[in-house]
């Protein structure tokens, strides 16, 4: 559902180039009273370099705020050739930002970040696929209560690939954004859709009908905790965000900045330290 631009490949380009004249070190991230965020610019509701900035901005500035910090912003597109990969690399490894947002935590990431010399905060949020209703379906109090209607799914998504296992009828789309512009022309009553999908929903169909089923609670197989990648030189500057993470989760400000766009909020899946369930590696 990103927009890729020339600015995204420049951006990098930038990066790349000016690496060696202005990276930090990680010794003094915050020595000049400033927590600078790396974030996409066209992943929104997650960050934007518009206005509103993103959940995930502001979560990190929260934090920031509450331990006495300014904090700016650093972009980089991640939807490049190479992906969250390249865009690591050449941002937060390279000491032009303190913090990372918005990564999935599981064992896919350990030996990439580990290769980067960066480590994971503590989680502060899920995401999810969520089942979105209207019409004949508007009704429905569970995911099971859909059995029988049609369901718009992203392709190749792990819930499209349930749903077909499962014998769901399904309708297929190329992407959560193409989903949902489906329920509004009325082709489908029933989706299951990446959560973040519906902060564009909030944003770009705000007069929709449909709607999230009340009180859902997504199976773990299908969650995924977020956290945010700092340097794992770096001690102080985890301990501040995790800190500040725990800090924002008790009192609730975390849950508030996600819904406000439209997005349900997950608390942190309890799972396992994720280099104890990894996948072997095949001899």
């Amino acid at each position: 559902m990103k927009t890729r631009t020339l600015f995204g490949a420049l951006a990098l380009t930038f990066i790349t180039t000016m690496a060696s004249a202005g990276a930090q070190t990680t010794d003094n991230a915050l020595a000049d009273g400033v927590l600078s965020i790396c974030a996409d610019p066209y992943i929104y509701p997650s960050s934007s370099q518009g206005y509103p900035p993103g959940y995930d901005i502001e979560i990190l500035e929260a934090v920031a705020r509450n331990g006495g910090y300014r904090s700016d912003q650093f972009w980089v597109n991640s939807g490049t050739i190479g992906g969250l990969g390249r865009a690591l690399r050449n941002s937060i490894a390279k000491g032009f930002c303190d913090v990372f947002i918005g990564v999935a935590v599981d064992d896919r990431q350990i030996d990439e970040l580990a290769e980067k010399d960066l480590v994971f905060t503590r989680p502060y949020m899920a995401l999810a696929f969520v089942p979105v209703v209207q019409g004949q379906a508007a009704n429905a109090k569970s995911f099971e209560d859909l059995k029988g209607i049609k369901i718009g799914v992203s392709r190749t998504t792990p819930m499209d690939g349930y749903l077909l296992m499962h014998g769901y009828e399904r309708e297929i789309y190329q992407g959560n954004d193409r989903v949902l512009e489906g329920m509004v022309r009325g082709e489908v009553d029933a989706a299951m859709v990446w959560s973040p999908a519906l902060g564009l929903a909030h944003r770009d169909f705000a007069d929709a009908e449909f709607h999230p089923i009340a009180n859902y609670k997504p199976d773990p197989l299908f969650t995924w905790n977020m956290a945010m990648v700092v340097p794992g030189a770096d001690t102080k500057l985890k301990t501040l965000v995790d800190n500040g993470i725990s800090q924002l989760l008790d009192s609730g400000e975390i849950q508030a900045i996600v819904e406000k766009y439209g997005v349900p909020y997950f608390a942190p899946v309890d799972k396992p330290d994720p280099m104890q369930y990894r996948t072997p590696d095949l001899k």
